[in-house]
């Protein structure tokens, strides 16, 4: 019972983690720092992301409800390279805020921790890379994807 209760709580909280990573992001979104952090890759081989699993990840955000969360990526026709740039634009926004959200319920995670909350620590962390993490590692894949045909 407890488990359930510490998931619902952290599943709330790491949707609320969603609004500060979005203060957190319009913040910073005019200063060098974004410039640096909208140009950063995590991943650098597609075998690690491979590994980590974000090919699962992206099969299940293709084919449950979290395929509506952005309708701006959809096209009916080829992308022109403007509206390539502009989806780019849209990607890193995207994953700046999760991956500010991220930090931020890191962060209450190690509080939780050292107030001595191990288990709503660790499914605070499960819920948080789910949600947070992956959402910005996939952007930053797809982001990739974007670069590659914008160079050429």
């Amino acid at each position: 019972m407890i488990i359930v209760i510490h998931s619902l709580n952290a599943i709330a909280f790491t949707f609320g983690s969603w609004l500060v990573g979005l203060v957190v992001n319009n913040a910073v979104k005019n200063t060098a720092f974004y410039s640096k952090l909208s140009h950063f890759n995590f991943i650098k081989k597609e075998s690690t992301s491979h590994a980590i699993g974000m090919t699962g990840f992206k099969w299940m955000v293709k084919h449950t409800f979290f395929k509506y969360f952005n309708q701006k990526l959809k096209f009916e026709t080829r992308p022109t390279i403007a509206q390539l740039q502009e989806i780019r634009t849209e990607m890193t926004y995207s994953e700046i805020s999760h991956f500010m959200a991220f930090i931020f319920i890191f962060v209450v995670m190690v509080l939780k921790l050292w107030n001595g909350q191990v288990t709503f620590a660790i499914t605070l962390l499960i819920f948080n890379i789910i949600f947070n993490l992956y959402p910005s590692l996939l952007q930053q894949q797809n982001k990739k994807r974007i670069d590659k045909i914008l160079k050429y």
